[in-house]
């Protein structure tokens, strides 16, 4: 996470007033549909703005619902791609039909797992046509843990260096 990313970003938020938090949440929102933008920075700037309970809680809401909605965008645009590529439609369908637990434990070990582009996540979860349900549990319960390092670093880093 770059310091001066979060910092910049909390003095940005902490302008806002009383929609900071609505702010934030969009912007969550934005970085998880663009695929490929981290979101740590936000994470540490929610913890420099609001503290780490309430800084964590935010940025939790926003990658959830960023996911979802980044969820339901990928899946309406794959309607085009599904009538391409037949390699691919042999290795989908047996994702798709290995069960809903499989598929649940798949999508929460991947949301784990720091190296994995959560962009990529979603649009393998909408791929299969995943139960949205069962996206967003396995997407919450797996995002905790590095949402949480991500404000607790970005707090302490602040913290430290301020």
């Amino acid at each position: 996470m770059n310091l001066r990313s979060a910092e910049e970003t909390a003095e940005w938020l902490g302008q806002l007033g009383g929609w900071a938090i609505a702010a934030s949440i969009l912007f969550n929102i934005l970085i998880s549909i663009s695929g490929v933008l981290p979101s740590a920075f936000l994470s540490g700037a929610n913890a420099i703005v609001f503290g780490l309970p309430l800084g964590f809680s935010i940025s939790l809401i926003g990658e959830v619902l960023g996911a979802l909605i980044s969820y339901w965008l990928y899946r309406k645009g794959l309607l085009v791609l599904r009538r391409r590529g037949a390699r691919l439609r042999k290795w989908r369908e047996r994702i798709a039909n290995a069960g809903k637990v499989r598929q649940f434990v798949l999508i929460l070990f991947a949301r784990v797992l720091p190296f994995i582009p959560s962009g990529a996540v979603t649009f393998f979860a909408a791929w299969i046509k995943m139960n949205v349900l069962a996206f967003m549990v396995a997407t919450l319960v797996g995002k905790a843990p590095s949402i949480a390092a991500e404000v607790w670093l970005g707090y302490s880093l602040f913290a430290f260096f301020s």
